[in-house]
């Protein structure tokens, strides 16, 4: 935990603010100073207290809030990832406790052998969870969910910003969880990475087959059909009733609204409008 005048000297800055900040953008209640951060003014916008770290840019064109703590810099992303591993290391949950047991207690459960399963874990009623899968901390699965074997719930995202001072890449804090709906499937190897902050959702109903990677911060909307080698990278929006062929690789931030197809293969690098058919590299839809 720190002070916000800490947060601000760290980064080069003049505050007079001693409010401890006691959570971060995935765990902030009414009662707590929260630290957040927001690259552009939409996001900005959306803050209502404690202390954000923005760019000059955004911040030049808003009307700062009066419970608002704005710690201005050229990158906030990079600011943030920085300010976490320093002073919030303590809220990073315990990733290697294996508390399977206490779930192998619930007889309406089947688990397979060599399952790790992390703290603060929820699995509904009628979930078959087959050998050698892990489910890592702040995941929750819904009813009647299968989950094939060697596959992991919310495993940590690549996340990465480059900090030219020096010359390296700093890793963004990947602390968030993961939520699965009820009558989801997903195959043999395949990975859900956790959100950095958030939550990565998969809507109730969605199949998903084996050797995909749903990237960290992405929302998989209900009864989509993720078919084998799908690759969805980070923060993208999989709307409702979505079809993705095998091989299907969706660019990080790109939206697939509802009913749309991907067909074998293609390679997603714009947003795709409802209804429609993409296929090929870069995707062009069918007319």
């Amino acid at each position: 935990m720190s002070s916000i005048k800490k947060i601000a000297s760290f980064l080069g800055l003049k505050n007079n603010n001693n409010s401890i900040i006691d959570s971060l953008l995935n765990s902030s209640t009414n009662k707590s100073i929260c630290l957040s951060w927001a690259r552009d003014i939409s996001n900005l916008n959306k803050i209502k207290s404690g202390a954000v770290i923005c760019c000059r840019e955004a911040y030049q064109k808003i009307k700062p809030k009066k419970n608002v703590e704005y710690l201005v810099v050229e990158n906030p992303r990079l600011a943030f990832a920085k300010v976490v591993h320093k002073f919030f290391s303590d809220l990073t949950p315990d990733y290697f406790t294996n508390l399977h047991n206490i779930h192998r207690d619930n007889e309406k459960l089947k688990i397979g052998s060599n399952v790790f399963i992390g703290e603060n874990v929820k699995i509904g009623d009628g979930c078959i969870i087959y050998d050698n899968v892990s489910i890592y901390p702040n995941s929750i699965i819904g009813n009647n969910c299968i989950i094939n074997a060697f596959s992991s719930i919310g495993t940590e995202g690549l996340g990465q910003e480059f900090d030219s001072m020096t010359d390296s890449y700093v890793k963004f804090p990947q602390i968030g969880g993961v939520k699965i709906g009820d009558n989801v499937e997903i195959g043999p190897y395949s990975t859900i990475r956790r959100s950095a902050l958030g939550t990565t959702v998969i809507n109730m109903g969605t199949k998903i087959g084996s050797y995909c990677n749903i990237g960290h911060n992405c929302i998989i909307g209900k009864n989509c059909l993720l078919t084998s080698n799908v690759i969805i990278a980070g923060s993208s929006i999989i709307e409702d009733n979505v079809f993705l062929g095998i091989g299907a690789l969706i660019r990080n931030k790109i939206k697939v609204s509802k009913n749309a197809t991907i067909g074998l293969g293609a390679v997603v690098v714009k947003n795709i409008p409802e209804n429609e058919t993409w296929i090929g590299n870069p995707a062009k839809k069918i007319k």
